[in-house]
């Protein structure tokens, strides 16, 4: 097996795809499921992504939030919920059957902290220091013939303190890295004109585009690092391809920074909601159908966003929060989970939606039908976790 030091060198130099594409497990050709968990960090604002337009008090609350959603958003069926028209991909997917949403979703934490929030996310466990992650854990219970592989530059919180070590293997940023200057231009020189060419200068701008996103990501501390959602396009073309080829690895994890948005919200979640949207269909077309169908993607975020628009065209950090659940293994298209209205009673301290599915439940849910797991062995994976049953 590939050490992580060997998987990272790799990887730095560009080399990743093809060394991940040739490793292998012992074990079953084919195991029953696959468990991928997409984190977005900066905390997403759900009501903007997926709006509740036939709420009356939705437009008083977010006169211009609410606007995109109310006059051009795209309806889920019968749920009273709209996507955003950038999130187009999201709703494809949910008229095809292949998602369900979850609006009043999260963890509990009330601290309206992002650091504080995404620890005790990663950890587990329903506190905010621990001595490993929950994903470790997971890691742990798959044993020998699974793996699992974390598309980040190093080991999340939620893979660390486990007797596995996953592998790494950083997509963003491991691309063809040539400063301006004279080797460069020779390069272009001698490959000007031929097909080599072209592909010189596609790699060039690839890598350039995924270095803005990661910086612009990164200049925000809430992202901890994470590459923007203006990567994810790319990068989950790769993550399909690997876990296409490699069926073996059952868990995957890979976060997004860019969705703390206290201001001017709707021009940046325009443009990261149809990245993230174009991202999960990119994952679903490099899976292929075969791994599609086994294949289970829960995308979620540290915490939502207030329900009331601020000053600045934005929103604050809230409490309960929309968790999204893709792929071919699902039980289709609905909501997870309860749905009160934006009334003063429903909301919490008056100002977030409150938190009805937490998230340890869908994620044992998803375990429990992926991995065959008995309450056991989810119990060393979320220890004191809530006792909500959720078909997922």
């Amino acid at each position: 097996m590939l050490k992580r030091r060997t998987l990272l060198s790799l990887a730095a130099s560009g080399m990743s795809l093809p060394v991940l594409d040739a490793w292998a497990l012992p074990g079953p050709a084919r195991p029953d499921g696959r468990l991928i968990l997409i984190f977005l960090r900066g905390g997403l604002d759900g009501l903007h992504a997926i709006a509740p337009v036939t709420d009356p008090l939705l437009a008083e609350l977010r006169p211009t939030l609410s606007t995109s959603a109310i006059d051009d958003g795209l309806r889920l069926g019968s749920s009273g919920f709209a996507a955003h028209p950038a999130f187009r991909a999201v709703a494809d997917l949910y008229r095809a059957g292949e998602l369900a949403f979850a609006p009043c979703a999260g963890t509990t934490d009330t601290s309206r902290s992002h650091f504080q929030a995404q620890d005790l996310f990663e950890l587990g466990t329903g506190a905010i220091h621990g001595s490993s992650g929950f994903l470790a854990r997971a890691a742990d219970a798959l044993g020998t013939g699974r793996g699992a592989i974390s598309f980040t530059r190093e080991i999340p919180l939620a893979f660390q303190g486990g007797e596995s070590v996953p592998q790494v293997a950083p997509l963003s940023g491991s691309g063809l890295k040539l400063p301006p200057g004279r080797l460069l231009e020779a390069l272009r020189s001698a490959h000007r004109g031929l097909r080599t060419g072209e592909a010189l200068e596609q790699a060039l701008a690839t890598e350039t585009e995924v270095e803005s996103a990661m910086t612009m990501a990164m200049e925000v501390p809430a992202a901890r690092g994470a590459p923007g959602a203006g990567a994810f396009n790319r990068v989950a073309n790769t993550m399909g391809q690997v876990l296409r080829n490699n069926p073996r690895l059952a868990m995957a994890f890979l976060d997004l920074g860019g969705f703390d948005t206290h201001a001017n919200e709707e021009a940046i979640l325009s443009r990261g909601l149809a990245d993230l949207g174009a991202g999960l269909l990119a994952l679903k077309t490099a899976l292929g159908q075969d791994e599609w169908q086994r294949t289970r993607v829960v995308v979620m975020s540290e915490f939502g966003r207030t329900v009331r628009e601020n000053g600045t065209r934005g929103t604050d950090h809230g409490h309960g929060g929309l968790m999204l659940l893709c792929g071919g293994s699902g039980r289709g298209a609905r909501m997870v989970g309860d749905f009160g209205g934006l009334t003063e009673r429903s909301l919490n301290e008056n100002r977030d939606l409150p938190v009805l599915v937490d998230w340890r439940s869908v994620l044992a849910a998803c375990m429990e039908e992926a991995f065959a797991w008995n309450g056991a062995v989810l119990d060393t994976v979320f220890p004191g976790r809530p006792r909500q049953r959720l078909a997922v």
